[in-house]
């Protein structure tokens, strides 16, 4: 798992993010499995896929992203 230890302005698709809670610009990264039923039944939770999340320096909130949002199409 990856993760930001300084907060830092963000884009999606070359626009920069704002929190929608609290409208600050500033957000730290990291990396969560998003889990499955089958795999964590069968034990192997490790082939799930990742999202990427920003979590607002200021509130908190976290904004769920399964593929790279900073990736221009």
């Amino acid at each position: 798992m990856s993760s930001d230890k300084e907060a830092a302005p963000r884009s999606v698709r070359g626009r920069q993010v704002a929190c929608p809670v609290c409208r600050h610009t500033q957000f730290y990264t990291r990396e969560y499995l998003l889990n499955t039923r089958a795999a964590t039944f069968f034990n192997i939770d490790w082939a799930n896929r990742s999202a990427l999340t920003y979590i607002c320096e200021q509130c908190g909130h976290i904004l769920w992203f399964v593929d790279d949002p900073e990736a221009k199409d």
